[in-house]
């Protein structure tokens, strides 16, 4: 099983350019993908609703999608009020049904000196051939440590609470004889285990890491607990990552008895910029830094792709 995670920026590349086709590009092929920083009826992208562009370009998939910023974005025309909204969150897409979801905003401190906002964390649980499977698409804020470790707080406490909640309705699937409530289904499935993946801006050295993984022993390393959190990148036995002072990093963490086989982390060559196990798209793209392209109305010339394809061992 493939999973991906991608902070897409909007889609914009360290070219310019907002492609919304060279990011499908870059992902199409994975089994469950967790997008961050996707976002609908903002200007710079040329009022663009992106998660249905994506969905339209990658029709293989399921998805679901969650924004933290909601702000208003409507016109009116001809005393006609057009409703829309200013949003910018996460998506996850997946090529088994999506069986259901939940949308959190993160908590959130009040800033004076730098703009802040709130921030999303969407989860879904996928009906996969193997079993429901819940995944989460997770954006920890970027203005400090003191509030990603506030955040990561909640989610551990929001994921140990699922045995005890169950899913998204539970019990007899009727109230009072009307079986409209349930459409006949079974009680949906909310698995205890779950996988992580997302931007969660900050360092495999910092305290955020250790607050999702916990704490290294001087002695004994960091020790695995039943029911905590590991990272998959150490997991699948990959080489050590390094930390570095000018980027920070996402990755996936797997609490539960899943199993990570591999893991892949690289950039996308096109330019799109992200901090995940990012699959990479060969491509290279005619336009320039001050270029403005819009998946909707391309404003430079598409980039001409080589390949959609992973890169192989």
């Amino acid at each position: 099983m493939k999973l991906v995670g991608y902070n897409i920026q909007y889609s914009r590349g360290r070219d310019g350019c907002y492609d919304l086709a060279r990011v499908a590009c870059a992902v199409d092929g994975a089994d469950i993908i967790a997008l961050q920083e996707v976002e609908r009826f903002w200007p710079r992208t040329g009022m663009a609703d992106q998660p249905a562009e994506l969905a339209a370009v990658l029709p293989g998939y399921y998805w679901v999608y969650g924004p933290g910023f909601d702000m208003d974005a409507s016109t009116v025309r001809g005393g006609v009020v057009e409703n829309r909204r200013r949003q910018f969150g996460n998506m996850l897409l997946a090529r088994w049904p999506i069986v259901s979801s939940r949308f959190y905003a993160l908590p959130k401190m009040r800033t004076t000196d730098h703009f802040n906002m709130d921030m999303p964390a969407l989860e879904g649980v996928i009906a996969t051939e193997s079993g429901p499977l819940r995944v989460w698409s997770i954006h920890l804020s970027s203005i400090s440590s003191r509030e990603r470790l506030l955040q990561i707080d909640y989610l551990r406490d929001l994921h140990a609470r699922v045995p005890a909640g169950g899913g998204a309705w539970t019990g007899a699937p009727d109230i009072r004889g009307d079986e409209s409530w349930s459409c006949g289904a079974p009680e949906p499935p909310m698995p205890a285990d779950a996988i992580w993946i997302g931007d969660f801006n900050a360092q495999p050295t910092s305290a955020e890491y250790d607050a999702i993984v916990g704490r290294a022993d001087p002695l004994y390393g960091r020790p695995v607990y039943h029911g905590d959190f590991v990272d998959a990148w150490v997991a699948a036995a990959m080489p050590r990552r390094k930390a570095s002072p000018t980027r920070t990093t996402g990755g996936l963490a797997t609490c539960g008895s899943i199993t990570v086989s591999s893991a892949r982390r690289s950039r996308n060559e096109s330019g799109a910029r992200g901090s995940m196990a990012t699959p990479t798209a060969r491509t290279t793209s005619r336009c320039g830094p001050s270029s403005n392209c819009n998946f909707s109305e391309p404003r430079c010339t598409p980039p001409v792709r080589e390949t959609c394809s992973f890169l192989r061992e």
